[in-house]
């Protein structure tokens, strides 16, 4: 018995590295045809962190260690223990590791979250967690202690081991080498982040952008953004020709205008709210989480020429329409922040009769049904932003209940399709626009043929989008565009002052005019923005006075200065305005 519990204790410790060194060694392999690279990285990596709870533990068990300092012991190697098997579920589920900032800003949400996907309730949810506290008591506190010197050798041999698998590591075999990484070389890399600007810097910082505006009638088209979670090019047969998991998209597609060559400028949804409502992009100013470097929507509260209140002030009413939980990174107050006259979520009666999925939402048959009440109920003109959930990572079919991203993904393309034509029944186009487009690429790893399609950089980032109206012709635009573009065209329609620049683009009417370059915050490498121009990809190492390009594909240094600047231009000013704001929006 004795024997077959130490089995199951080692094999439990150990099972975390040998999960991710499978799922590493696989996301590895498909992209560079090279075997074995990813687990042994994963071994080489992790080894200090895994020598450091073989050390813990087996001071804990020696003789003459006091039962105290034992349970201690035992419970810094648990913490640790915890803190890699959420790093090793969100690089599985998420793409991504378990970042300081984002352990701040989503941990209120976490049992919410955790409640949602696996249907506990408060009473089991608080028995397990209680369950699991005995137990780690009962593991603290347990007398047993090494009786014979016989087992000496195992922490022994395994700290002989530990300095030569310290030794192999290398992140420059791999351009996602971040995924080997283990969390604290990942936290300690991405910190040049938050390195901040010293004001000497500030003062000198001089940057303009030359801008070139120009006048067309203003319209009162009503307008719809149907910001789909986690929509990505290559789940699209029409965008990519990869997957064909979007019949009735592609359908839509083909007879309105379809942006093939469109850029999220963001990796998460927050990013994606920021860039197609505001038309900044969200790069965020260095911070310490003491001021709220952790919150979300950090320095992008009260923007004053946000689209919603730059058309409330052309005679447009606006609404933010979501069945997701508005209190995840307080979205509800940063959408009444930028000026929506209303702003509706899951807690709505409409809502009570449906089944509830991740973030307490219903599924997007629901919400299409409340915003086709809306649309009915409503003065115009109206500008409506629309955020669906259902295809939100873990992704399951509401209607079949299968777990898939494929039957997720086809579940939410059947709900655009019938609400496309509801809104063609309803008389909609007659006089609106219906912009459809992805929040960010889905938190899925890269494939290979994603990056043989659009490479490296670019992939992780493309999204589709669909212009629908009865003046749009349908067209196929090849063309680089992002999402400010959408914002940035939303607010020349309504005002008749149509701007663009080397960074902005404009996707309406007759003559558009793509961005010179763009920008895109990773989610892989915090500390890096992706920049592309139409031929070449750039990266950008956010590090306070010392950020700097850290690839250039350009002959032009002028070019590459630029990013930089630019760079630190936005983050300096939204560094600014979080200080003006933060008391008004506390």
């Amino acid at each position: 018995m004795v024997i077959l519990l130490r089995s199951f204790f080692i094999l439990l410790l150990a099972a975390p590295l040998i999960l991710k060194g499978l799922h590493v060694e696989q996301f590895v392999q498909k992209y560079t045809s090279t075997r074995y690279l990813g687990f042994f990285q994963v071994l080489s990596n992790d080894a200090i962190i895994y020598g450091g709870l073989v050390l813990l533990l087996y001071l804990s068990v020696l003789p003459k260690t006091s039962r105290w300092l034992a349970a201690g012991f035992r419970l810094i190697a648990v913490s640790v223990f915890v803190i890699y098997l959420i790093d090793y579920l969100i690089i599985t589920n998420f793409n991504t590791h378990l970042a300081t900032g984002d352990f701040i800003k989503y941990a209120s949400y976490a049992s919410k979250y955790i409640q949602q996907v696996y249907g506990l309730g408060n009473a089991s949810l608080t028995l397990i967690a209680l369950l699991l506290l005995a137990l780690l008591m009962l593991f603290a506190f347990n007398k047993y202690r090494l009786k014979t010197p016989r087992y000496h050798h195992v922490p022994v041999a395994a700290f002989v081991c530990l300095p030569l698998a310290i030794g192999f590591p290398d992140q420059q075999k791999y351009a996602h080498a971040w995924i080997y990484q283990n969390v604290i070389d990942y936290n300690l890399m991405i910190r040049s982040e938050a390195a901040a600007y010293s004001p000497t810097f500030i003062e000198s910082t001089n940057y303009s952008e030359p801008k070139t505006c120009a006048s067309s009638p203003a319209s009162t088209k009503n307008i719809i953004i149907l910001m789909v979670e986690s929509l990505s090019a290559y789940q699209s047969h029409y965008f990519s020709g990869l997957n064909n998991w979007t019949p009735y998209l592609d359908d839509i597609a083909q007879h309105n205008q379809a942006f093939k060559n469109f850029y999220a400028n963001g990796f998460i949804t927050e990013d994606g709210e920021i860039s197609l409502l505001t038309g900044l992009l969200p790069v965020y100013p260095p911070s310490s989480y003491s001021d709220d470097g952790g919150s979300a929507f950090y320095s992008f509260y009260g923007i004053a020429d946000s689209v919603p209140q730059v058309l409330k002030q052309h005679g447009y009413h606006t609404e933010f329409m979501t069945s997701a939980d508005l209190d995840f990174g307080n979205t509800g107050g940063w959408a009444n922040s930028i000026g929506f006259d209303y702003v509706e979520g899951h807690d709505h009666p409409d809502y009570d009769k449906w089944e509830r999925f991740h973030f307490q939402a219903a599924p997007d048959a629901a919400l299409y049904q409340r915003v086709l009440k809306r649309l009915q109920q409503n003065k115009q003109p109206l500008f409506m932003f629309i955020k669906t959930v259902s295809s939100h990572h873990p992704y399951v079919n509401p209607e079949n209940k299968q777990k898939s991203e494929a039957e997720a993904i086809a579940y939410t393309d059947k709900q655009i399709g019938i609400f496309y034509q509801q809104l063609l029944t309803n008389g909609f186009f007659n006089n609106g626009l219906l912009f459809i487009v992805g929040d960010h690429h889905s938190m899925m790893p890269l494939n290979t043929a994603e990056l043989n399609l659009y490479g490296q950089y670019k992939a992780s980032a493309k999204v589709p989008l669909i212009i629908v109206g009865n003046e749009q012709i349908a067209s196929t635009e090849s063309q680089q565009y992002q999402q400010t573009d959408v914002a940035n065209s939303i607010k020349g329609l309504v005002t008749g002052e149509q701007c663009y620049s080397d960074w902005t683009g404009v996707l309406l009417g007759d003559h558009k005019i793509p961005p010179r370059y763009i920008a895109h915050r990773r989610g892989d490498n915090r500390h890096l923005v992706s920049v592309f121009s139409e031929n070449a990809e750039f990266l950008v190492k956010l590090n306070g006075d010392q950020t700097e390009l850290v690839n250039s594909a350009s002959a032009d240094q002028t070019d590459d200065q630029n990013f930089v600047d630019k760079i630190n231009y936005l983050r300096i000013n939204r560094g600014s305005w979080a200080k003006q704001t933060a008391r008004k929006f506390d």
